[in-house]
Order: structure tokens, then sequence, then C-alpha cells
């Protein structure tokens, strides 16, 4: 069998979402050599990545496509290595990058992944002149492919993410024991937590307004929220506007969230959108029960009732305050009928009363933790998503 030749587009400076997503294909990848040669094309490459890329053996140029000369280097590192498929990561918006000049380079397939960027995307016709150009499109999920068709009149395959496995930890772990006493968690605390960036789409706002009526019935309960962003300082002025902000600790970015994730009792996911929501697929790896706004792909990661709860969506969106944030979209998909509406947050009461109920009844959270689990590792795995990219790859190639 033919070597297939994969060169994926993207920019890489963050490492979260998207970039996550795809350093954690190229790492399974690397474990599990096959006739698939992965290159990466990165339009901006931090630091930390490069290293990553480095580590992992992935060959990679940064080009950003801007100049004649960047693209003639580009022509050439295609040439040079025979690509076969351009897979091309939240590029729509740049069709003159994801398509025209791959195409003019001579590669025969263009592959487009369609990972959150759609949220936020205007509709141009210079889009949908180009369509053609694209031989298949690949979103995250269901909602994803609804605004797709509706915004660019683009017909897209899903293709769940898949979430690695964490590493096996247990509750005398060490590291947890030095968490407790960190963070300053005393056995039979409940825990309440929040993890992502702190960021428009995120609804943090959601989080913090929940608080007072958690505690109403749970006096002793804890909430954390894991993660930093460019609405840190407002959300702390937020939350001292309710007179929580003794209740609600900040931890900011930390590499081991995974390990305070096996401390909670329940995560909370208020998005405004979330495309697919990697987090709670976490949570389910680590058989923690979600409370989740029932919104875009979350519905599709959340069985209500059985690995978590779905809230409805009924309160208004709280737009940016810095343009440091994200915009808020225009649209959303609705969680419980697949409508389109704008943008809200979660039920601050119904929100509440979940967090309570799970807090309330450790057993019932315990079975909806283990049936969360068991889904994510068959339906949401890293090898699952690797696998299905991989049957892409050759149906394309013909291979």
């Amino acid at each position: 069998m033919n070597k297939i030749n994969v060169l994926h587009m993207v920019g890489l400076t963050q490492g979260y979402g998207v970039e996550r997503q795809l350093l954690d294909q190229l790492e399974f990848a690397t474990k599990q050599p096959n006739f698939i040669q992965h290159h990466v094309c990165a339009l901006k490459l931090s630091e930390e990545i490069r290293k990553d890329l480095i580590t992992l053996e992935i060959p990679f140029i940064v080009n950003n496509l801007r100049t004649p000369l960047k693209i003639l280097n580009f022509i050439e590192y295609v040439r040079k290595n025979n690509i076969t498929i351009l897979h091309a990561h939240n590029l729509l918006r740049y069709p003159i990058r994801a398509r025209l000049i791959p195409k003019l380079a001579g590669i025969p397939i263009v592959l487009e992944h369609e990972h959150g960027m759609i949220w936020n995307m205007r509709f141009t016709k210079f889009v949908e002149w180009t369509n053609p150009l694209s031989d298949l499109n690949i979103c995250n999920s269901n909602a994803a492919r609804i605004l797709l068709k509706q915004k660019c009149k683009v017909d897209a395959r899903i293709v769940h993410n898949g979430v690695k496995m964490p590493q096996l930890i247990n509750n005398t772990d060490s590291g947890l024991e030095e968490l407790y006493n960190e963070l300053n968690i005393l056995p039979g605390d409940k825990v309440v937590g929040f993890v992502g960036r702190l960021n428009t789409p995120k609804g943090v706002h959601a989080f913090i307004k929940m608080v007072p009526f958690v505690k109403e019935k749970n006096p002793g309960a804890k909430f954390f929220i894991i993660g930093d962003g460019p609405m840190r300082k407002e959300l702390e002025k937020f939350a001292e506007t309710l007179r929580v902000e003794n209740d609600v600790r900040f931890l900011g970015f930390r590499k081991d969230v995974r390990k305070i994730m096996m401390l909670l009792d329940v995560l909370v996911v208020p998005s405004i959108r979330e495309p697919f929501g990697n987090v709670v697929i976490e949570a389910a790896l680590a058989q923690k029960v979600v409370v989740a706004s029932n919104v875009d792909g979350i519905c599709e990661t959340v069985i209500h009732g059985e690995t978590g709860y779905l809230v409805p969506c009924n309160e208004p969106a709280i737009p940016r305050t810095t343009r440091k944030a994200s915009r808020l979209p225009k649209i959303v998909v609705d969680g419980q009928n697949g409508a389109l509406r704008p943008p809200m947050l979660p039920d601050t009461l119904q929100l509440a009363d979940y967090v309570s109920r799970c807090l309330k009844d450790p057993e019932k959270v315990n079975r909806m933790g283990e049936a969360a689990y068991q889904r994510a590792r068959s339906e949401f795995s890293i090898e699952r998503y690797v696998n299905d990219l991989n049957a892409i790859y050759r149906r394309l190639s013909g291979c």
C-alpha cells in the first residue's frame, strides 16, 4: 500500500481546542505507525508547540502563505513531500489559503475540518463560489453541520472529537492529597467546578449567578473556576457584585486540571455556544457528572438524566466588554429541538437545582458518572477519532 502524505494546515499558538485535538491525533498516530505520514503547515507556531512537533518527529513548516515567496516555498514543500491530502482545520473563512493555493500547488485532495469557527463566521459569496474546490467537509457535531449548511451551503460529515484517556488516578494518589491541602478541601466537602477558558462563549457568568442558590441548600459547598482568559477580571468583579467573592475561587490556568477534576462532585458547563465540548468528555473519563447548557454540540455528549443534566437556555447572554474577548455569535443551535436561536445563558434556577440534586444524592451521581465513563470510552476516545480520520484518508485517496 502506498504511503498517504497528509498535510495539516492550522494555526498552532495556544495548545487548546482544535490545536490540542490535532496534537493528540498526531501523538496517537506516532504510537501506531501505519501507511499515513503526517505533516504540518503551521500558519503560526508557538515555541512550545514547535518543541511538541519535534518530539513527535512530525515534519513541519511555518508558512502563512501571505507573500508570493511563501507561496512558492509552500508549493516546493508540497511537491518534495508528495502531499496527497491537505487537512485544513478551522480555515473555511480563508478559501484562498485552504482551497485555492493547495489546488494550485498540485494537492489532489482538500479536506476541510470545522471545529467551531462557523459560529462567528460571516457568509461570503467567495466561500460559496469555491465550495467545489473542497473534496470533503467534516465537522465535530450536528450543530456545526446545521450552521455550515445554513451559512455556507456546505454539506458536511460528522466526526465527533476524540479525547485522550487520562492517566489512572486513585484517591490515594499523593498528588491528590497535596491538592486537597492546597485547595483547603476537607473529607465530605461538596465541590462544584468550572473548567475552561474565561471567554464570552463559556457563559461563566451563569456559574457565578448559580452559586447563592446552591449554597442555600448546601451551605458548605465550595466553588472553583479553573482556567484563565480575557474575562477574568470582569468575572471576579461580577462575583463581588453578587457578594459571592468569598465562595468562588479563581484558580487560573492549571496544568494539573485533570487531577483537580477528580476532586469535583459536579462539573458545570454553562456555555452560551459550544461546538462539541471536550471538557464534558474529560469529565466523563474522570467519572464525573456534568450539568450543562442544552446548546449546540453539548446535547450530543450528554444524555439527560443518564450521564448528566441538560439545562434550557432562556436568560440574556452577557456580551463581551473587552476586544480581547470573543464576540457573541448571532445564532446558536438549540439542543432540545435543533432550531436556530439567539445566544442565551442557561436558566439559573434550573442550573442550581440540578447541581443541588447531585450534591444531595452521591449514589446516583456515582452511577451516572460510571455511565458517562463507559459511553465516553466507547464513543469519544482518541482511538476512535483517529481511526475515523484514517478511514476518510484512505477513501479519499483510493487506497
